[in-house]
């Protein structure tokens, strides 16, 4: 993975659709680096304080003078600390957000069929850890290591005027180094790092796939299976990341050895080599250099370690971004064109057939499309969307070819009322208008009486403002359709597709709905097993193993 391009992509992005992050970066920055050189004087002013305590009359005078200087010194550096703190949450939650939303616009934007591959949970911990990625690499380079860079700088020259060359170039060559194990360190960690990864991301997946069937596990009394599967699982996780703290550990340890014995060959250093002019001030000086940079060696290991982890953060969450997408397309339209037309249509999937030669049309009125569970009905409305791509034969919207680029285009024609809508957390209002811009308050009225919504004891605005959590408690299954029903009669399209609407409707309210719909949409399909309805308004087409019946 090329590392440099990838910071640099996100740096873009960020920089695209966050106006100020390129001046609040490089303000912070400078901030940093000011810290940095006031942090490096310290010593210094030290030194010439301690210089100043030779019982010489003005030497009193000097050393206020030094000390002084110190105190303001190190507040200042402490108060530009405490704002580039501030200053620098702001414009990093603020990137992290970019992030995070950058990554979840381009998945909403993939095919269903790629969204299908997706395991949510590896979704969610890739995303959530890349998010913050970003902040921590942007951090770990211009935050962390360029400041303890031009601190070194710094030391590197006052070691030299007051030890000389040989001292200093030893100290320098030193640091360099250390700072070579530390990145070798770095780089074999990075096993280290996805196993942590990966362990992470199994945990999500187990989380969300258990989550998600809480009702299941209750109707079948499987809690003490789950519970014992779990613990399997968690003993895993527990030994996968404890194993990688282990080899982290030793690694880490030994950087700290390394560091620590380079602190005590430079002081006794400085001691061998003190000399009459060397004075005591000199050997503060040169101890809080080194016992500085020893801790700053210890940070900048951290920080190496911590950049491998990063960026291979975000490399998770980039190759989101990067995932080809298919523009859409936008045609023009054909005059008096069928809505769907379908020649030779066949669909193979996982080397079973799912569609069979079908020649259809769907034109105004209502269309019925029947057939047994597992025929091929969903499939063949994810045809009509777009969806499902990988078709043989000729399939037609107005006129155009239908494929993934073109899904967006019809979804924009077409209403669709799903078997299992998806409820969103809000009013019932919300999720009526959900996918609908500009609703007619007149019509939604209308849809909420033909639908029956209203609460007992309720007008229609206090029925209209009732929340509902994102798990639908304490509404019926008839409710939920209706919704869905509602939902797509609101975004007023000349298409409308409903997938088994009465499945839970009682006979009256289905035979209302379903009347209403074919007085007032242009073309209605519906994907339904009721022989009623299959009776009065004829069978477009029926789906089954062997025979495809067209009518």
């Amino acid at each position: 993975m090329n590392l440099t391009s990838h910071y640099i992509k996100i740096f873009k992005i960020i920089s695209k659709n966050y106006r100020w992050f390129t001046l609040g970066f490089a303000g912070v920055s400078a901030i940093f680096i000011i810290c940095s050189a006031l942090n490096s004087l310290i010593p210094v002013l030290l030194r010439n304080a301690a210089n100043t305590l030779d019982g010489a009359e003005s030497a009193q005078t000097q050393f206020l003078f030094f000390a002084g200087s110190y105190a303001v010194l190190w507040t200042a550096s402490q108060v530009l600390s405490n704002i580039r703190g501030i200053f620098s949450a702001w414009v990093l939650a603020k990137c992290d957000a970019t992030l995070y939303e950058a990554i979840i616009s381009r998945i909403f934007r993939y095919s269903y069929k790629k969204q299908q591959t997706l395991d949510p949970g590896y979704v969610v911990a890739d995303i959530s850890r890349s998010s913050g990625s970003f902040s921590l690499v942007t951090i770990g380079i211009f935050w962390t290591i360029i400041p303890i860079a031009i601190e070194m700088l710094i030391a590197v020259c006052v070691l030299y005027k007051i030890m000389g060359a040989a001292y200093a170039m030893l100290f320098l060559v030193a640091c360099i180094a250390l700072t070579s194990i530390s990145i070798y360190v770095a780089k074999s960690s990075s096993n280290i790092h996805k196993n942590l990864f990966e362990a992470e991301n199994n945990l999500s997946s187990y989380t969300i796939e258990r989550l998600s069937r809480v009702y299941d596990i209750k109707l079948n009394n499987s809690l003490t299976k789950e519970l014992s599967s779990g613990k399997s699982f968690f003993n895993s996780y527990v030994k996968t990341i404890r194993n990688a703290n282990i080899h982290m550990g030793i690694r880490v340890g030994c950087q700290g050895l390394a560091i620590g014995a380079t602190l005590a060959f430079f002081v006794i250093l400085a001691g061998v080599n003190y000399r009459a002019n060397f004075t005591a001030g000199d050997f503060v000086m040169v101890a809080g250099y080194i016992t500085m940079f020893t801790m700053q060696l210890h940070i900048l290991a951290g920080t190496l370690i911590n950049l491998q982890a990063n960026f291979i953060s975000l490399n998770d969450g980039i190759k989101y971004i990067e995932e080809d997408i298919k523009e859409s397309h936008q045609p023009k339209q054909h005059k008096n064109a069928q809505s769907f037309a379908l020649h030779g249509v066949s669909l193979v999937k996982n080397q079973k057939t799912i569609l069979n030669n079908i020649d259809c049309q769907f034109g105004p009125g209502v269309n019925i499309i029947s057939g047994r569970s597992g025929a091929g009905k969903t499939t063949l409305i994810n045809t009509l969307l777009g969806f499902e791509d990988n078709y043989t034969g000729k399939a037609f919207y107005k006129g155009h070819l239908i494929n993934e680029s073109l899904s967006e285009y019809i979804l924009s024609e077409v209403s669709v009322a799903p078997q299992k809508p998806i409820l969103l957390p809000g009013t019932l209002k919300d999720n009526l208008l959900y996918g609908t811009e500009n609703a007619n308050p007149q019509k939604l009225i209308q849809i909420f009486e033909l639908l029956e919504l209203s609460r007992k004891g309720t007008n229609i605005e206090a029925s209209l403002a009732t929340i509902i959590d994102i798990s639908g408690s304490g509404l019926s299954g008839g409710e939920r359709q209706r919704i869905a029903i509602g939902r797509a009669i609101l975004r007023e399209k000349p298409t409308l597709i409903l997938d088994e609407p009465t499945s839970a409707l009682d006979k009256r309210m289905a035979q209302r709905i379903i009347e209403w719909l074919a007085s007032n949409t242009p073309c209605l399909i519906i994907v339904t097993h009721d022989e009623n309805l299959k009776k009065k308004y004829g069978t477009t087409i029926e789906l089954d193993d062997r025979t495809i019946k067209v009518a």
